[in-house]
């Protein structure tokens, strides 16, 4: 049997760091995982700070991948130099100005999608199970689906692992 193949997307490292390291202190999410699917696993990190990742127990045996870039898409120093995030901050005092930001290009999860594009993981293209830890990385997960380049996109380290086992029995 080979390996399953896993993309973990991180869009808020901060959120993501401090529930990961109370679930996974012990074990690590990669042994979790395989434990689940009862086979091995190979788990790729995207995340635009991997070095917050680099020491903690629950990415032990896990690839980590930076979405950091020396250049940012064209579209973020655009949106950058016309001054769009004093716009954002504006508009999220209203529900209305809430909807309009979470359609315009500086929402997070087209922000961490973008940033995904520009900078594509250096692994096989194909995933077998796509995770998406954090709201803001639910986008670049659904595009996965959509575009048929991984088998299944899941929101949430729980639901994959409730995926795995209902999979492998």
């Amino acid at each position: 049997m080979t390996a399953l193949r896993t993309l973990v997307l991180v869009a808020n490292d901060s959120e993501v760091i401090e529930r990961l390291e109370n679930e996974y202190s012990t074990a690590g999410l990669v042994s979790a995982l395989a434990s689940a699917a009862h086979r091995e696993v190979l788990v790729t990190f995207a995340t635009r700070e991997p070095q917050k990742h680099a020491a903690k127990p629950y990415a032990r045996d896990a690839t980590l991948h930076s979405l950091a870039s020396s250049t940012r898409p064209l579209t973020d120093r655009v949106l950058a130099s016309l001054g769009a995030a004093k716009l954002r901050a504006a508009l999220t005092a209203t529900p209305i100005g809430r909807l309009i930001n979470s359609l315009s290009p500086t929402d997070p999860s087209r922000v961490f999608a973008r940033a995904y594009r520009h900078a594509s993981v250096a692994t096989p293209p194909e995933f077998d199970l796509v995770i998406a830890l954090d709201v803001a990385a639910i986008r670049t997960a659904w595009f996965f689906a959509k575009r048929n380049r991984a088998t299944t996109a899941v929101f949430g380290e729980s639901a994959a692992l409730a995926y795995l086992s209902e999979q492998s029995s």
